[in-house]
């Protein structure tokens, strides 16, 4: 079975060391986030997962796009929103140079904050009417959009992440046709993340245009409801990032079982080989749990994900 990465992982940075870096430093040229990558995908690396992230290490999930788009000051709305240059194209050619030496051919998985996300964690001062606006919406999407055709030719996979949707706080018509507009045309396969309790949206999520919806199971078991009915594949959250307990790997073992005799009922995959619709991942992003945890919950995710039969 194929396992993953929701994404993020904690950060460890490094200050500079060696003469050619102190330099660096001097000249505002040293990077103490490459660090941070390296470790994140050498971890995963050595946990045995498959598709790796970069570890999105260089802030939280809306900063990281919020601070390298015009039309925001931070996380203030000042302007029409507008694509400038690509956002995370350089991280992950650097993972993969990391992978050309440690990966044995494993992939990288490109990961975008959703339009939907992005604009419930801003302030709107300018421009638009307020977080709901669909022009605001509308326009992270466009942006998004020349992100994902920026990376894609150097990803095995897109993830678009989305945890708003669950609270239910915006449309999800209007969710569904920026997420539309995101993915038209990609080359590569495309995941939508969703977080929290997706039972009740999920008849709407099974319409959006993606080939993955991930949720969380480890932490949110009554999502295992929505494995009846799924028509796509599913990135199964089999390990709780919200605890800092290392899951035994037969407790994650009987998670996924249990998730896939469900799948085994669903009329949408009757006479296919459910174990290929799941990809085993977390709950969520892995940032605020302590490193060796992080870690040890990845090792042991990818060892009960081998014990399958």
């Amino acid at each position: 079975m194929i396992t993953t990465v929701v994404g993020s992982y904690p950060v460890i940075t490094k200050k500079p060391e060696t003469i050619v870096e102190k330099i660096k430093n001097f000249l505002g040229m040293f990077d103490e986030y490459k660090y941070a990558i390296e470790k994140a995908v050498i971890d995963q690396l050595s946990a045995g997962i498959d598709i790796v992230s970069d570890g999105q290490v260089r802030g939280d999930m809306v900063e990281i796009f919020v601070n390298n788009m015009y039309g925001f000051e931070g996380k203030r709305v000042i302007g029409k929103i507008e694509y400038t240059k690509p956002i995370i194209l350089n991280d992950i050619k650097y993972t993969l140079k990391i992978l050309s030496k440690h990966g044995n051919g494993k992939g990288v998985k490109g990961i975008i904050t959703g339009p939907c996300t992005i604009a419930s964690s801003v302030r709107v001062e300018g421009y638009y009417s307020d977080n709901k606006d669909e022009k605001l919406i509308y326009d992270i999407a466009v942006a998004l959009k020349k992100e994902v055709m920026a990376i894609q030719d150097y990803v095995k996979m897109i993830q678009i992440d989305e945890p708003i949707l669950s609270t239910k706080l915006y449309d999800l018509d209007v969710a569904r046709k920026a997420i539309n507009l995101i993915t038209k045309d990609i080359k590569v396969p495309v995941a939508l993340h969703v977080c929290g309790d997706v039972v009740d949206i999920f008849e709407d999520l099974n319409e959006f245009n993606v080939d993955i919806l991930d949720h969380e199971f480890a932490s949110n078991r009554k999502n295992l409801e929505v494995l009846e009915i799924i028509e796509k594949k599913v990135g199964f959250g089999c390990v709780n990032t919200k605890s800092k307990k290392v899951e035994d790997v037969n407790e994650i073992k009987a998670l996924i079982e249990e998730g896939i005799e469900i799948l085994k009922n669903n009329d949408n995959l009757k006479n296919k080989d459910v174990k290929e619709f799941m990809l085993i991942d977390p709950d969520c992003g892995m940032r605020l749990l302590p490193i060796d945890i992080a870690y040890n919950k990845l090792k042991n995710m990818v060892a009960a994900s081998k014990l399958i039969g």
